[in-house]
C-alpha cells in the first residue's frame, strides 16, 4: 500500500494498525474498491479536521475503533436473535444522545469515520454526490433543512457543494455542538442555523426547498409520525434525501426495518414521491440466513 502522496491516510491507518489491527485492512479494502477517489475525499476529510495531527487522528481512531467494536458485537448478537434490544427512545437518548463523553468519545468520531470507512455508508455518500447534489445545482438563496444532524457530515457536503444556507434541527445537544464544529472547520458555519428541536412536537415552517435527514427513523419509536411532519418541511416540488438503516443493530436503534420495501411504504404514506433510490448491504453475507446490515436511501418530493 503506497500512501506518499496521501500523509493523512497514512497517518490514519498506521494508528489503527496499531490501534486496532483487526481493523485496518478496512483501508486496502476501501483503496481497491473506489481507488484514487476514495483516497482524495478521505484525505481531504482528515486534513480539515486533524491539519497533520497525529495525536488528534489517534484520538479519532480510539473512538472509531471503539464505535466499530460495539457495532460488531451487536450484529453477532443480532443474527442470534434477529431482533434488537428492546428500549424506548427516552431510554436511547439517555444512553446515548445525551451522554456528552459517550457523544465526543466514542459515537460521533465513530459515525463520522464511517462515512469513509464502511462500505455502504460511503456508498450512500457516492448516491448523495451523484444523484442528488445534481437535482440542488447552485442553490443560490435558497434553503435546505438537515433533520436529525447527526455529525453535521450532510449538512457540511449541503454547504461545501452548493450556494444553499442550511438550518440543522436535533434533539441532542452535542450533535449540534460537533455540527458547528465540523461547519466552522470548512469555513461554511456562516450560512447555516441549529435548532435543538423536535420536529413532531414543534413543526418547522416555512417549508424548504431541500431536506436531507440521514438514518434517522431507525432511531424511533415510530418513525411515520417523524415522516409526516417532514414531509411537511418540503415545498411542492422540491427535494429530499431519507435513508435509514435496516438489520443493523446499534446502541440507539429501536425500530427495526426488514428490508427497504418497508421504508419505501412509510414514505409514500407520508405523501413522499421516490425519485429514485440507493439499496447498499455492508458487506456479502458469508451464508444462507445471515443478516446483512443495509442502508437504504431514497431521493424523494412533493407535488
Amino acid at each position: 500500500m503506497k500512501l506518499d502522496d496521501y500523509s493523512s491516510v497514512g497517518f490514519f491507518y498506521d494508528a489503527l494498525r496499531q490501534r486496532f489491527p483487526y481493523f485496518s485492512g478496512v483501508i486496502q479494502k476501501q483503496i481497491d474498491t473506489f481507488g484514487d477517489h476514495w483516497l482524495r475525499l478521505f484525505e481531504r476529510e482528515l486534513e480539515v479536521l486533524f491539519a497533520k495531527d497525529k495525536k488528534r487522528i489517534d484520538q479519532a481512531v480510539m473512538g472509531y475503533g471503539k464505535f466499530a467494536l460495539d457495532s460488531m458485537k451487536l450484529q453477532v448478537k443480532f443474527q442470534k436473535t434477529k431482533a434488537y434490544d428492546n428500549k424506548t427512545y427516552e431510554e436511547a437518548a439517555s444512553e446515548v444522545y445525551q451522554n456528552k463523553e459517550y457523544m465526543f468519545g466514542l459515537y460521533l468520531p465513530g459515525i463520522l469515520l464511517s462515512h469513509y470507512l464502511w462500505r455502504h455508508h460511503f456508498l450512500q455518500h457516492m448516491f448523495f454526490l451523484e444523484k442528488f447534489l445534481p437535482l440542488v445545482g447552485s442553490g443560490d438563496g435558497k434553503v435546505f433543512y438537515d433533520i436529525g444532524v447527526g455529525t453535521g457530515f450532510y449538512s457540511k457536503e449541503m454547504l461545501t457543494r452548493s450556494n444553499l444556507t442550511g438550518k440543522g434541527f436535533d434533539l441532542s445537544p452535542y450533535s449540534l455542538e460537533h455540527t458547528l464544529m465540523l461547519l466552522e472547520k470548512h469555513h461554511v458555519d456562516k450560512r447555516y442555523e441549529t435548532n435543538l428541536r423536535n420536529i413532531i412536537e414543534n413543526p418547522v415552517m416555512p417549508a424548504a426547498e431541500f431536506l436531507v435527514s440521514i438514518e434517522v427513523l431507525e432511531h424511533l419509536e415510530n418513525p411515520q409520525i417523524f415522516l409526516d411532519s417532514l414531509s411537511c418541511m418540503l415545498i411542492p416540488g422540491g427535494y429530499g434525501l431519507i435513508s435509514a438503516a435496516i438489520n443493523a443493530p446499534n446502541a440507539d436503534h429501536i425500530y427495526l426495518y426488514r428490508n427497504s420495501d418497508e421504508v419505501a411504504e412509510q414514505l409514500l404514506n407520508a405523501g413522499f414521491e421516490i425519485v429514485d433510490s440507493s439499496v447498499d448491504p455492508a458487506y456479502s453475507p458469508k451464508k444462507d440466513g445471515d443478516l446483512v446490515p443495509v442502508n437504504v436511501a431514497f431521493i424523494v418530493t412533493k407535488r
